[in-house]
């Protein structure tokens, strides 16, 4: 007989001693909380500038933690990569076997961590803003930390720049917490928080920025943007004070770029606007895989702690397969490490070098960046889509650099390729990557220039990074991110929905055809014309306007239902009203329909419908799934 699984909800509940114990603690926190606002109020600082100072603190306190998340990856990758070089006849064994020991570690965590959170990653930050009020549990950060380090150090193809910034948000929103702040400001600490841990690890903090406005917060206004950017830079100038250089804890080098070529020009254009089309399409690829992978490993008959090994072990079979057939015919310098496996920061460096691209002919160089894109695609497919943990950042800006890098090597066929130069359409294939798996240009280009600090390249990344947004959006209505939302039904909002709404006007509404009815007529007459209407236009005896009656005035008029036969039309009528002209905007039609629908004139003063507040949004919800 199978097992009773049924249990008593009551059981589920906390016992009497730990329930107090619990609120003996969030009484104690609270008070420190209220006596710290107190503290901080006396000596001049309202609650806006209390944001500002947790603001800067986030920042101070998420630098700190990429140092300490960051570090041992380094180190692990470091000796793996030592290790290999010391016993080259052992490399095929440890190639074959270390990520799926760590997937399997991380599938432990994940289970012993659990989290009631319906996403991952990212992704996951934006359903706590849109869906849980901005609030992470704490337990997220700790799971994701191990089973990044775990995922990453192991092999896996991620990078550990999404897990620091769902960290950093998760540290934003116990802040929030402990303040007991409202929910607005809330989302402006988890912002702060994913800010400051994209800009610790990539010592970038414009980047950090325009990451969180246009992804996850979507929100430019200067209330959002002030604290953002102090978290940012705060966690940013620790880092570099702490390290004692501005070069990046993870990702490209600045000073292992000998940029040459030319920067923008008319010459170089078409190349740039060319590569950003093939961005587009390689970005959209890229999701399309990993989405792919998740649904395939979604649906296999096997515990889902085990599902990253499972992803683990087929990656290491790549692996194997390019250690026996390729690793001799390849040299990229990461000894005897499958240039697919882990971040994929030193096959990048490899690819920037303009050395790099004189060893074969176009067409050979051309065909292995292309296949070593494909294949890491697939790998972070295999690796993000079987449920282990990390992040895009890296793997795009990898595969970014191997399409430019492709593209580039096509320069003694194409002229105005070459005048480019590979090394540069390489860069600028990173910020196209970027923006188009992420939709966000900005952050794609800023990310670039930020890493490379090359003031030629800002021309073309930018290019690069918004064509590459568009052709994606075209192609994939959904990034990487908001894909897995709009499974869960989450459809992403942002101040920009006021700005449609702003734009739109009441001629672009469809009205409803109105019914004229006389003033001056028996109030019994509309019980019978409401069969089939509900709205009804008033006018006097003389056509001219006077006012509506909606379902809402008549409802009211029947509660008296005797006094009906006693009553006119426009006794029971709203009037002294306005009708609204047809190029009023949306915004304020929606703030008059408060009591019911309003009757539209045209130009020439004739009332041509009715306009229900069901309509306006109707039309302002597809205007907006279009823009989205």
């Amino acid at each position: 007989m199978p097992s009773d699984t049924s249990h008593d909800p009551a059981s589920e509940m906390p016992s009497a001693p730990q329930s107090a114990g619990k609120s003996s603690a969030s009484a104690r926190m609270q008070r420190v909380s209220r006596a710290l606002n107190r503290g901080l109020s006396r000596i001049g600082l309202n609650k806006e500038r209390r944001v500002l100072l947790w603001a800067a603190f986030t920042g101070v306190a998420l630098a700190l933690i990429a140092l300490a998340f960051i570090r041992p990856i380094q180190a692990i990758e470091h000796f793996e990569i030592e290790w290999l070089k010391e016993h080259p006849e052992r490399a095929a064994v440890a190639i074959a076997i270390v990520p799926v020991l760590g997937a399997l570690a991380c599938g432990a965590i994940l289970r012993a961590l659990p989290v009631k959170i319906r996403a991952h990653g990212v992704s996951s930050v934006l359903y706590a803003i849109h869906r849980r009020r901005s609030q992470l549990p704490a337990t997220l950060a700790a799971r994701t930390w191990i089973g990044a380090t775990l995922t990453i150090s192991s092999g896996g193809s991620a990078g550990p720049e999404g897990p620091i910034v769902t960290i950093g948000a998760t540290l934003g929103s116990t802040i929030a917490r402990f303040l007991r702040v409202d929910p607005q400001t809330a989302t402006t600490l988890v912002g702060c928080g994913a800010a400051a841990g994209l800009a610790a690890v990539f010592n970038a903090p414009i980047t950090g920025i325009f990451f969180v406005l246009e992804v996850l917060l979507r929100d430019f206004s200067l209330r959002t943007f002030t604290p953002i950017v102090i978290a940012s830079v705060f966690a940013a100038a620790t880092v570099q004070t702490m390290i004692g250089t501005q070069e990046p804890l993870f990702g490209v080098s600045g000073s292992m770029l000998a940029m040459q070529g030319e920067g923008m020009s008319i010459a170089t254009t078409p190349a740039f606007l060319l590569l950003g089309v093939a961005c587009g399409i390689a970005s959209v690829f890229f999701v399309r895989t990993v989405q792919s992978c998740e649904i395939a490993f979604g649906r296999l008959p096997i515990p889902r702690w085990l599902s990253p090994a499972t992803g683990a072990a087929i990656l290491a079979a790549l692996g194997v397969l390019h250690f026996v057939f390729a690793a001799k015919l390849l040299d990229f310098g990461q000894g005897a490490l499958p240039p697919f496996y882990g971040n994929g920061y030193p096959l990048a460096h490899t690819v920037l070098d303009p050395n790099f691209y004189h060893h074969s002919t176009a067409l050979v160089a051309a065909a292995l960046l292309v296949g070593l894109a494909v294949v890491k695609c697939v790998a972070t497919g295999l690796t993000l889509g079987s449920g282990g943990v990390g992040g895009m950042f890296a793997p795009s800006l990898l595969v970014g650099a191997l399409v430019g890098g492709a593209f580039g090597s096509m320069g003694e066929l194409v002229p105005f390729v070459n005048d480019a130069g590979p090394a540069r359409l390489a860069l600028a294939g990173m910020a196209g990557v970027v923006a188009g798996t992420t939709h966000a240009p900005l952050a794609g280009a800023m990310l670039v220039y930020e890493l490379s600090r090359e003031p030629s390249i800002l021309l073309p990344v930018v290019l690069v990074a918004a064509l590459s947004t568009i052709v994606a959006r075209l192609l994939e209505r959904h990034s990487l991110y908001t894909a897995e939302l709009a499974a869960l039904g989450v459809r992403l909002g942002s101040t920009s929905d006021m700005s449609a709404l702003r734009r739109l006007r009441v001629r672009d509404v469809s009205l409803k055809e109105p019914v004229v009815v006389r003033g001056s007529a028996p109030a019994n007459s509309l019980i019978a014309l409401a069969e089939n209407n509900d709205d009804f236009v008033v006018l006097d005896d003389g056509g001219a306007f006077e006012g509506i009656v909606g379902a809402r005035d008549l409802r009211i008029a029947l509660v008296n239902r005797e006094a009906m036969p006693l009553l006119q039309v426009r006794d029971i009528a709203r009037t002294g009203i306005r009708p609204f002209d047809v190029d009023m905007p949306l915004d304020h039609a929606l703030d008059l329909l408060e009591r019911g629908p309003m009757p539209v004139r045209s130009e020439n003063g004739e009332i041509i419908g009715v306009l229900s507040r069901s309509a306006l949004m109707r039309t302002w919800r597809r205007r907006l799934e279009r823009e989205s």
